[in-house]
């Protein structure tokens, strides 16, 4: 089967490489003539690196990734620890892999480098003019005209083949910004727990954090629900005013994010990752679930004639639509539990603090212990 593949961020890479296990080798256009993953951090839970390790690209992540043993939930304007939900050993044991976290360019790098070998990759080819007949889908890529069975949009939030192919709307405010810094371990207060994932909850805004880069760096993210130039330090608690005072610039990103519900599939083509269903990053699933997407479709398509190419795409979003659709509400609703304030602030911080860390963590085990079926 000929397969086409637009876009080479995570989504894309890792489409490639699912599919080379079924023994198809892909063909990856992307648009920009230098490859370069933007971003920062992203955390990889146990249900993604269970894809990774099937992809046999666990031990060349792990290697610049890094292991938080626990994610710590605390107020910010007493720093007092609301939660400490244990992951290291703890997450090892209750889902047999992993919870990592890396820099964003490092995946990329990993991906890149091992799809290299079982797959074409063409950078500086933007595609575009896209036709199916449900057979098989035409287009153009930098200039030429190509044809393929299989075109597998991987182009992002911002997706090309979303607007113009499908006639979705394009990426939408979802009234949130982020703040984003990396700053370097010598320039981390002392006093912050930087081997630990950090979640505080302001009034204001919440604010992330976790090592990158093999704990060399911190990657640290703030999402509030108004633009400025950085956060408020006003009022928090010393070690978070210490944090937020140490970065010397912010990059401020709108989170942009698109209705999930729309359909993921027509003719012989299919939207994955944030092409079909980018979501605010309060779940800390979107980059994890761009490989389930990969691992799925991969999954889908492993067995039966191309005559049958339809109803296996439409597997593959049956199959991918509730548990994605569910994660986005999770991070809505994630979004705005963290956006309390006041009296309802307070009452929150209190149910946080009432539940055991291995409780909280299991009340993730419907996402962290996800296994797809694809031996």
């Amino acid at each position: 089967m000929r397969t086409a593949i637009v876009g080479g961020g995570i989504a894309g890479l890792a489409a490639a490489l699912a599919l080379a296990r079924t023994g198809q080798r892909a063909i990856v256009y992307e648009r920009a003539e230098a490859v370069r993953e933007v971003g920062a951090g992203i955390q990889l839970s146990p249900n993604a690196v269970w894809i990774l390790r099937g992809l046999g690209l666990e031990r060349a992540v792990a290697e610049r990734a890094s292991e938080p043993q626990a994610i710590v939930i605390r107020a910010g304007r007493s720093g007092r620890q609301l939660a400490r939900i244990p992951l290291g050993a703890a997450a090892r044991e209750r889902y047999g892999a992993p919870y990592l976290v890396i820099h964003r360019a490092d995946l990329h790098a990993v991906l890149w480098e091992a799809a290299a070998g079982i797959a074409d990759l063409r950078t500086g080819a933007a595609v575009g003019g896209i036709a199916s007949d449900g057979a098989s889908a035409t287009f153009e890529a930098a200039g030429h005209g190509e044809e393929a069975d299989l075109l597998v949009a991987a182009d992002g939030v911002h997706s090309a083949v979303r607007t113009a192919y499908f006639g979705h709307s394009g990426a939408r405010p979802t009234g949130a910004f982020a703040w984003r810094a990396t700053l370097g371990r010598r320039n981390v207060p002392p006093s912050l727990d930087a081997g630990s994932t950090g979640l505080w909850l302001t009034p204001g805004f919440h604010l992330v954090h976790y090592p990158v880069r093999g704990g060399e760096d911190l990657n640290v993210v703030a999402i509030g629900g108004t633009p400025a130039e950085r956060p408020a330090a006003a009022g928090l608690a010393p070690v978070l005013a210490d944090l937020l005072a140490a970065v010397p610039d912010w990059v401020l990103w709108p989170l942009l994010g698109v209705d999930e519900t729309r359909p993921w599939v027509r003719g012989a083509v299919a939207l994955v990752g944030d092409a079909a269903h980018a979501m605010l990053p309060t779940a800390a699933q979107g980059g994890a679930q761009a490989i389930e997407d990969a691992w799925a479709l991969a999954a889908a398509l492993r067995a039966g004639s191309l005559a049958r190419l339809p109803a296996r795409l439409s597997a593959f979003e049956a199959a991918r639509r509730p548990r994605v659709e569910r994660i986005c509400r999770t991070a809505r609703q994630n979004l705005a539990i963290y956006r309390l304030s006041g009296p309802a602030g307070a009452a929150r911080d209190l149910a946080i603090a009432a539940l055991p860390g291995r409780a909280h963590l299991a009340r993730l085990d419907w996402l962290y212990g996800y296994r797809p079926d694809f031996a």
